[in-house]
């Protein structure tokens, strides 16, 4: 065999190259070495098409409707006892914490059954007057 017919080593090195870029999900790949710079990149010919369900197949989101339970006073937050947490349901209507005024403990009610998605506030922290302490779903 002659020598134009032998692969040159960088051509092997390339071949090799094209080969690693194929077999994997890349897009484009840049290779930068003493000042000199390639970069081989590729297009997505075609895509494949997301599959179409029927619309009485597709479930509509349940409604969400947030109430939010607010201070009544100014004072220092207190949960009640068994602490309830983010997520848990609510039966009926249950204290859920109490602000505590002047030596005065002024109960924090749920004001009927839900879900609570959020607790505002921390175990003794101090709340204000129309302060945001829980957020409770009703839907």
């Amino acid at each position: 065999m002659s020598d134009e017919h032998q692969p040159s080593p960088i051509s092997n090195r390339v071949r090799r190259l094209a080969a690693f870029f194929v077999e994997t999900d890349l897009l484009r790949l840049r290779i930068e070495r003493d000042g000199d710079e390639i970069e081989l990149g590729r297009q997505v010919l075609h895509r494949d098409p997301l599959p179409e369900f029927p619309a009485d197949l597709i479930d509509e989101p349940a409604p969400v409707r947030l109430d939010t339970i607010k201070a009544d006073l100014v004072g220092v937050f207190r949960l009640a006892r068994p602490a309830m947490a983010e997520g848990d349901l609510l039966e009926s209507d249950r204290e859920l914490a109490f602000v505590e005024a002047l030596g005065i403990r002024n109960p924090v009610r749920s004001l009927g059954p839900g879900r609570i998605v959020t607790i505002a506030c921390h175990d003794g922290d101090p709340v204000e007057y129309g302060q945001v302490l829980f957020e409770i779903d009703r839907g």
